[in-house]
């Protein structure tokens, strides 16, 4: 009697076990079905945003593109515009990103040559196919502003940290590294800008497409602006 009681008990407990295991096999394959349905609708909607501008970007163009009902995009963001800030949080760990993946071991003019090069590999991939109208947008809304005047401090940081800093070391310079440093990023930034869009607006209507095709001329210029840089700091 008490072997079969035990025995009972045992399968029970095996059952239960086995409806555990299942139940949180299942959660765990609809969470990364989440993740996934999430990361599609933030990556369409950064294509839509470059494309058409954010405020002409419907929700029903999302979703109509990614071939999924509304309801499954406020599943996700009870609006566009915190749809918004999760695209800008993309951008942002992908700036982050390409900051992290240079060599700050190598000399300073090596990574200042590698750094202006990710700076404008990045600007051509975010401009390229993006509306003149969209760029505008992005630089005169206060909330944009400010999300960008944040990658600013995370790039004008790095410049300090790894490029003048150890120039001051090596050559037993006592610049100022905080405005050294933004002096640099201003300056890379606002060439980048006069070439792939200023140079555009003369060219095209508002509704055009920035395509951003021949760069070689660019990239040579950029080698000349770190030639100068270096012997600046040197």
């Amino acid at each position: 009697m008490i072997d079969k009681i035990e025995k009972t008990v045992y399968y029970i407990k095996m059952t239960y076990r086995s409806i555990l295991f299942i139940r949180w096999e299942t959660l765990g394959k609809e969470e990364e079905c989440k993740k996934s349905e999430k990361k599609k609708i933030i990556d369409k909607a950064w294509e839509l945003f470059a494309k058409n501008g954010y405020e002409e970007t419907k929700v029903e163009d999302i979703t109509k593109d990614l071939g999924i009902s509304k309801g499954s995009f406020y599943t996700y963001f009870a609006t566009k515009e915190e749809l918004l800030y999760e695209v800008l949080g993309k951008i942002k760990k992908e700036v982050i990103e390409n900051l992290e993946n240079i060599n700050v071991d190598q000399t300073p003019e090596k990574v200042l040559e590698d750094y202006v090069k990710a700076k404008m590999n990045y600007a051509v991939k975010i401009l390229n196919n993006m509306k003149l109208r969209a760029v505008e947008k992005y630089l005169i809304d206060p909330k944009l502003r400010i999300f960008f005047q944040e990658l600013q401090e995370k790039s004008t940081d790095f410049i300090k940290i790894n490029i003048v800093e150890k120039f001051n070391s090596k050559n037993g310079n006592k610049y100022n590294t905080d405005i050294i440093s933004e002096f640099i990023l201003i300056s890379i930034e606002e060439f980048l800008y006069d070439k792939f869009v200023l140079k555009n607006l003369e060219k095209m209507k508002d509704d055009d497409l920035i395509n951003i095709q021949n760069t070689r001329k660019v990239k040579n210029s950029l080698k000349e602006i770190i030639k100068f840089i270096n012997n600046a700091l040197k």
